[in-house]
């Protein structure tokens, strides 16, 4: 026991904590804690102090979906056109663009003939009489395939 009194130990095995050593550990660890609490307060207070950015311009080049609607550009009611009942339910809307780069968009219901089709594209969009032969040609296929005729 001697041996034990010259080196500081307690008896029962504990350490003496009161160790200059020990103390600087600990001094270290409460200022690091309390360096820690102080940036997370600081962060915590810089992000509610952020302003919601304004939405970045869209490039001109950027092509944007636009849902058609009934009665608009490309809807089932225009001037001089019967009430869509009376055609039957709506089988597809069918786009041509011309060379001016002019889009014309009309809907095709299912009463509707190939050459009433064709009738109202080129009331919007004039065309060659080839062309206008191949487009009452597609429209025709187009609407035996959706019929299920062909």
């Amino acid at each position: 026991m001697d041996a034990a009194a010259d080196w500081g130990c307690r008896p029962g095995g504990r350490l003496d904590m009161n160790h200059g050593f020990v103390r600087h550990i600990r001094r270290n660890q409460i200022a690091r804690d309390a360096y820690e609490r102080a940036v997370r307060q600081e962060r915590g207070r810089a992000r509610g102090r952020l302003t919601p950015t304004p939405p970045r311009p869209r490039r001109p080049d950027q092509q944007v979906y636009r849902p058609r609607r009934p009665g608009g550009p490309g809807g089932d009611t225009s001037p001089g056109s019967p009430p869509p009942d009376t055609r039957g339910p709506r089988l597809f809307c069918l786009e041509y663009e011309g060379d001016d780069g002019n889009v014309t968009a009309v809907v095709v219901h299912q009463g509707d003939s190939a050459e009433e089709v064709t009738q109202r594209v080129c009331a919007q969009s004039p065309m060659e009489p080839a062309l206008r032969r191949a487009l009452c040609q597609r429209v025709q296929d187009e609407l035996s395939k959706r019929r299920g005729t062909g």
